[in-house]
């Protein structure tokens, strides 16, 4: 696995690793990431409470359910990297769950990426796929701010869109798993999408960029 930190991988490589961790230690991954499917579903349950039941607004709850998964999901995978990032001989993430920060950095991500899908397909893709570090950058630095964290992810992603595109793909194919049975799947999607991008980030870490200075 150190060998392997050191050189090149692709997002695929990134994935499979990922789910080597999740597999040597599922016992404790199961049980940590039930633990945040249990709140996500308390949590969009509570709204339905609210919006339907009290306010009888579909659309409310639709809305506020939304934004609640949009902001739960990079910290579900953060709180991931934190536990099971440092295995393997892998340097340990440092600090606490930077919570605020990550929810700034998702707000800013999104603010980039949605626009560039709406312009067509493939910028969206690319834009998305150099962005995608911002998460482990957070997690693994104590002084990155959240706009740092996307400007590192562009940073180190130069000249390795090939190897963060077949982590898109990785990602992209897991949605539809993680849905059944009744979104069950998120509890091993989520530290595997985590972990995968923690790897390519220290992978990327880990080598000189490619391209000119």
């Amino acid at each position: 696995m150190n060998d392997r930190a050191h050189h090149p991988i692709t997002g695929l490589d990134a994935y499979e690793l990922a789910w080597d961790i999740v597999s040597e230690h599922l016992w404790s991954v199961l049980g940590f990431n039930a633990i945040w499917f249990g709140c996500v579903l308390l949590g969009a349950l509570s709204l339905f409470l609210l919006c339907v039941i009290t306010f009888d607004s579909w659309a409310a709850f639709l809305v506020s359910a939304g934004l609640l998964f949009l902001v739960v999901l990079p910290l579900w995978e953060a709180a991931n990297i934190l536990r099971y990032g440092a295995r393997h001989g892998r340097p340990e993430p440092q600090g606490t769950l930077p919570v605020v920060n990550i929810i700034i950095a998702r707000i800013l991500f999104l603010l980039v990426v949605i626009p560039a899908y709406l312009l067509f397909l493939l910028p969206g893709i690319y834009v998305h796929s150099r962005l995608a570090l911002y998460l482990p950058a957070l997690v693994r630095s104590t002084n990155v701010n959240p706009l740092e964290s996307l400007s590192q992810s562009w940073l180190l992603s130069r000249s390795r869109f090939v190897g963060l595109y077949s982590l898109w793909i990785a990602v992209v194919v897991s949605h539809p798993v993680s849905l059944l049975p009744f979104g069950l799947g998120l509890v091993l999607r989520q530290p595997v999408n985590g972990l995968a991008k923690d790897l390519m980030f220290l992978s990327c870490s880990n080598r000189p960029r490619d391209g000119p200075t």
